[in-house]
């Protein structure tokens, strides 16, 4: 993770002192029975201090459920995107290696085409 932080009032940009992420993604490609896959793990761990009344009178528990709950939603609809972001930049490589590949074709028959006049 690059870089993660509140922002908004005051008071949620004080919670930055409080607050710490980290994500590891695990990206394998694979094939099962000739179809192809990519195998997807994230693992985000989150520390989040609480020190606000009346939050910090609660059991940690009471905070922590509905915390995690929010954060799997979060990571649900944010794999999905990470996918369609590098399924989309797979594609364009793939047509920029083809293009590349054609440019670099035509050069060359171009100079064939030239050496052989000589």
């Amino acid at each position: 993770m690059l870089s993660c932080k509140f922002e908004g009032s005051d008071v949620v940009e004080r919670q930055n002192n409080y607050f710490s992420a980290s994500m590891r993604n695990h990206i394998t490609w694979d094939t099962n029975d000739a179809e192809s896959y990519l195998d997807i793990d994230v693992t985000l761990d989150l520390t989040l201090e609480i020190y606000t009344r009346p939050f910090a009178l609660l059991p940690a528990s009471a905070v922590e459920r509905p915390g995690n709950l929010m954060m799997q939603a979060l990571v649900d609809r944010l794999v999905p995107l990470l996918l369609e972001q590098l399924l989309q930049d797979y594609s364009n490589w793939i047509q920029q290696k083809s293009e590349n590949s054609t440019c670099v074709q035509s050069a060359l028959s171009t100079y064939t085409s030239k050496a052989e006049q000589t």
